[in-house]
């Protein structure tokens, strides 16, 4: 069993402020009764939700592409300076050594065209540089933004060098985006992508007069332009690609013949298709934004702040093993400088 270290830390935290010591009786109350309220603040603060939903987002994101050596919180417990400073989010050592200091920020901007905010005002910026050169690390800015469900991850100093406001532009931020650094790429396939449910015959009845029939499910298989995917990391992407990128699945087709069932299908295709031989499915990252929000969002609203890791994803991508695999086409994207 793990021990309640930040637990006991921020009860001894609450204790100072409130005057009651540890091992008062009184405490376990006290604390739960303080717990209850700022439960209830937070839960009423939209734009806070939305903040931490998108740190704990980024931070299982990244841990899901599985391309850094660690990524860890680093604005825990308090800070004590000489000079103003502001712990970054997040600590990322990248696999060749390289120290980089993120700062997440969750960007909601109505007008679907016009993507741009003031992401850092000066003073913010300069304490946590002070902190990044104190701590050696290069201070990075992931922006997630909401309208659109993309990641963006660039460097100040490359946009807005110097002592200044960081004012971003997601256009720009996409040219200047280092996602590809934590593993994000984007995915081309062929389409279309085809789940088809094959009923048992023997134990699937006769489509009645009403229309109705009783079916057991076969077998189930996934296709990509016509041809099956036998391989499980293949079917993985598929399967990924399906649920999570913006291709579209209309309602389900039945396979009928005469007064039987045969099959049911659900086929996916990109919006509009390209006919260059393969179609685009969309980065890694915003498919993730989308999984993410399926499970951390309803009614607008956030439900909750963390979703499970989806390490399978980039293993099946990173995997070569196996004969007649699916073509796939991967677009790794690097910043503009």
């Amino acid at each position: 069993m793990t021990k309640p270290f930040d637990l006991l830390r921020e009860v001894a935290r609450f204790g100072v402020s409130q005057g009651v010591l540890l091992n008062d009786p009184a405490m376990p109350a006290a604390f739960g009764l303080h717990v209850d309220v700022s439960m209830k603040e937070a839960m009423s603060d939209p734009a806070f939700l939305q903040g931490l939903r998108a740190e704990a987002m980024f931070e299982n994101l990244v841990t899901s592409l599985g391309e850094v050596m660690m990524i860890k919180p680093e604005d825990t417990g308090p800070l004590q300076s000489s000079v103003p400073m502001q712990a970054p989010d997040f600590r990322i050592v990248l696999k060749d050594g390289s120290n980089w200091l993120v700062e997440v920020k969750n960007v909601y901007v109505r007008n679907a065209l016009r993507q741009r905010r003031k992401i850092l005002k000066r003073d913010y910026r300069r304490a946590l540089d002070n902190y990044a050169q104190a701590t050696g690390g290069t201070l990075k800015l992931a922006v997630f933004w909401a309208r659109w469900s993309i990641w963006t991850l660039i460097d100040p100093e490359q946009l807005a060098p110097g002592d200044q406001d960081l004012t971003l532009d997601m256009m720009d931020a996409i040219k200047a985006n280092e996602m590809a650094a934590v593993g994000d790429q984007t995915l081309g396939l062929r389409a279309p992508l085809t789940l088809r449910l094959t009923m048992d015959p023997d134990r699937t009845s006769d489509i009645d007069e009403d229309g109705r029939v009783l079916v057991i499910i076969g077998k189930a298989q996934l296709f990509c332009d016509g041809k099956e995917l036998l391989h499980p990391h293949d079917q993985q992407i598929a399967w990924t690609v399906m649920n999570y990128s913006d291709w579209e699945t209309p309602n389900a087709r039945a396979c009928v013949k005469a007064n039987r069932l045969l099959a049911i299908e659900f086929e996916s295709n990109p919006p509009e298709l390209s006919y260059q031989g393969f179609e685009m499915a969309g980065s890694l990252s915003r498919m993730f934004a989308h999984y993410y929000a399926q499970r951390t969002m309803s009614g607008g609203e956030v439900i909750d702040i963390g979703a499970p890791i989806q390490a399978e994803w980039l293993t099946s991508l990173r995997s070569r093993e196996g004969l007649n695999r699916m073509p796939l086409w991967r677009f790794v994207m690097q910043p503009n400088y």
